[in-house]
């Protein structure tokens, strides 16, 4: 955790991945559920959230191939999920960062998806 200059202590990492999208709580494991469910068994994917200035937080997949198509899977999660749990975006790279637990490096994921985002890059090899 980070404490402010008030004395607030604010909780990094994972609280149960959850992310305030236009004062709505999403429950980034269940979005990460959906998108599972509608690729193909060898597929990796992971769902985190980048910084809105608006909406406070957007959310995004990470999925480790590029024999997807984009808008297919996006209207499929539209008719799963609420509007605002639906991924802004998807992006393809390479491989899904992991810790040497072998669990998703989360971290490592939302710095990707956001360096891809600002640069406007939707596919990204070698990672």
């Amino acid at each position: 955790g980070v404490l402010d200059e008030d004395g607030f202590l604010w909780h990094r990492g994972r609280l149960k991945r959850f992310v305030k999208v236009g004062g709505e709580m999403v429950s980034l494991v269940r979005v990460e559920s959906v998108l599972e469910n509608l690729l193909p068994e060898d597929s990796v994917c992971c769902v985190v959230d980048v910084p809105n200035p608006t909406k406070g937080a957007d959310i995004v997949a990470a999925i480790a191939t590029s024999e997807i198509d984009r808008k297919k899977i996006l209207k499929q999660m539209a008719k799963e999920l609420h509007s605002i749990a639906v991924p802004k975006d998807i992006y393809f790279i390479e491989n899904i960062p992991m810790m040497g637990s072998g669990k998703v490096n989360f971290r490592e994921v939302e710095k990707i998806c956001r360096d891809m985002q600002e640069n406007g890059i939707k596919e990204l090899k070698n990672t």
